[in-house]
């Protein structure tokens, strides 16, 4: 049980027991798993683009759609109809203004008035979405599909939310279960096909978004996917026949654009891949991966060209990159390669001096990014050899290796939640307290954090905030036994035993194995009963 003294200690990935139960398991390790997508591959195409909110226009869309069809019947059992659409255009409303703040409160006000719409729910859940309330998002979204089992809308909400806090193993639950239950809509499977791109599966990516297209043959955001999972697989003339007929539908689609001439230049096919780089700047003259690219063709000069005939797309080039430039002059970090293009577009166009300081800058950039990458790796070892320390109970040898982690990596989320453990076990509690608010502050939507975060909380008395802890921790990991164990404990020591029996029984019911949680059960069962 929590609370009971405890001996060993073990860290990291593994059991974590300290001056009490700290059990931190990490069973899903959904927190590990990178969210960087390959350098090149489609997905990233298409977050560069704008189009990384597609899904929630698409869920927002649905819920809208879904809304306007809700049963007169329905509604007759709540408040007047006029009062919560009203309240609802002003969400409206105050989302095309960008006021999502005052959105979310309409949308607030009204499921207060309509507590049985699940379709407010799913609107709301896009919002809180979008302004980064991941785990009140998925909360909401599970809201409504307790009142609308089937809801698409909410399913794919929920989905999208898992994708953004890293637990890809519930996103893919729930959208393959969409599948299922909805075997004739085209947005589920386009839904699996663009995660499947995420995992860097495309074979299974190129399934979905095929069936996908057979449903729905005109959305062009979907086979635009599909042409981004034949180029990341390789078979570039699939890729090239998906992006025409993208474009015969849309020709002014940006995206299309871009991934052509993407695999023209890959190609060496510069006459084509410049009219297309060049289309991507027209259209969105703010985007700077489409000036980089068109910079990337155009200083690519043939052999035997005459520095004269090379001047004018090297000229071309300065311009496109110059915009780029300016617009990173005061950033903290550089892109380096925007500054080797720059560099060598100005040494081409006839201006030396120019040339020679973007040579410099692209130096200081390639150097500071060497450096960073360094020392996340170096940061990380330590971190490691820091976690086989504290399992060797060398309590202040684990500490000094997490402090160079530290000094290396400043933003290691890793070495500040293990920090928080570390000071924890010690009994130093405003200082693991200060720790784990800085791996949060770094990682805010880890469960691991979460967890460590309200185990300090209850050891500070602060039962509820601890409770809110562990219910964010079982929000984005449905599968974290230790925080329902948690929640239980809390529960159980406030006498309120339903609560407690059922915190438990999620528990066990995860983790049926688990001893301590097998024996809360029990003896909350037994009080139960013997209450009169």
């Amino acid at each position: 049980m929590a609370g009971d003294a405890a001996a060993e200690i073990h860290c990291g990935q593994g059991l974590f027991i300290v001056g009490g139960t700290m059990r931190v398991k990490g069973k899903a390790e959904i927190c590990s798993i990178c969210a960087v997508f390959r350098e090149g591959a489609s997905i990233a195409n298409v977050i560069i683009f704008g189009m990384k909110l597609a899904l929630h226009r698409r869920f927002l869309a649905a819920a809208l759609g879904a809304s306007v069809a809700l049963s007169s019947s329905a509604l007759a059992l709540q408040r007047p109809a006029s009062e919560v659409e009203n309240l609802k255009q002003q969400a409206h409303s105050a989302l095309a203004s960008g006021q999502w703040d005052i959105a979310i409160q309409n949308y607030e006000k009204a499921i207060a008035l309509a507590p049985k719409d699940a379709n407010l729910r799913v609107e709301l859940g896009v919002v809180l979405m979008k302004t980064g309330r991941l785990p009140d998002s998925i909360a909401t979204f599970q809201d409504a599909l307790r009142l609308a089992p089937q809801n698409l809308a909410a399913e794919l909400g929920l989905a999208q939310a898992y994708r953004a806090v890293h637990n890809y193993e519930e996103a893919r639950r729930i959208l393959n279960l969409a599948i299922r239950e909805h075997p004739k809509s085209a947005e589920p499977l386009a839904a699996l096909g663009d995660f499947e791109i995420q995992q860097q599966t495309y074979d299974a990516a190129i399934g979905h978004l095929k069936a996908s297209l057979a449903l729905a043959p005109a959305n062009v955001e979907t086979r635009n996917l599909l042409a981004g999972a034949y180029r990341a697989k390789g078979d570039l003339t699939s890729a090239l026949a998906e992006l025409q007929k993208v474009l015969a539908r849309d020709s002014k689609n940006v995206l299309a654009y871009f991934l052509r001439a993407e695999i023209y230049a890959d190609q060496n096919r510069d006459e084509l891949a410049l009219p297309d780089a060049r289309k991507v700047v027209e259209l969105q003259p703010e985007k700077a991966r489409g000036r980089i690219l068109l910079a990337k063709i155009l200083v690519r000069t043939p052999q035997g060209t005459s520095k004269e005939e090379a001047a004018k797309p090297c000229s071309e080039a300065v311009a496109a990159l110059e915009p780029v430039e300016a617009a990173q002059s005061g950033a903290a970090t550089k892109d380096s390669e925007t500054y080797f293009l720059l560099a060598r577009a100005y040494r081409c166009a006839g201006q030396p001096e120019q040339a020679e300081k973007a040579d410099a800058e692209f130096e200081a950039a390639s150097q500071k990014e060497r450096g960073a990458r360094e020392n996340e790796t170096q940061a990380a070892h330590l971190v490691k050899q820091a976690d086989e320390a504290a399992l060797k109970n060398d309590l202040p040898g684990a500490l000094d290796l997490l402090q160079q982690a530290l000094a290396k990596d400043p933003n290691s989320g890793a070495a500040y939640s293990m920090l928080a453990k570390l000071y924890y076990s010690l009994g130093e509690i405003d200082k693991a307290s200060d720790a784990i608010a800085k791996a949060l502050e770094r990682g805010p939507h880890q469960p691991d954090f979460l967890y460590v975060r309200g185990k300090i909380e209850e050891k500070q008395g602060k039962f509820d905030e601890a409770l809110a802890s562990f219910r964010e921790t079982t929000l984005i990991n449905p599968q974290e036994s230790d925080a329902y164990f948690e929640i239980g404990v809390i529960y159980q020591q406030r006498k309120d035993l339903p609560r407690a029996m059922a915190a438990y029984k999620k528990a066990v019911e995860i983790s049926p194995q688990d001893p301590d949680y097998r024996r809360a059960l029990a003896s909350i069962s037994t009080s139960a009963s013997a209450t009169p």
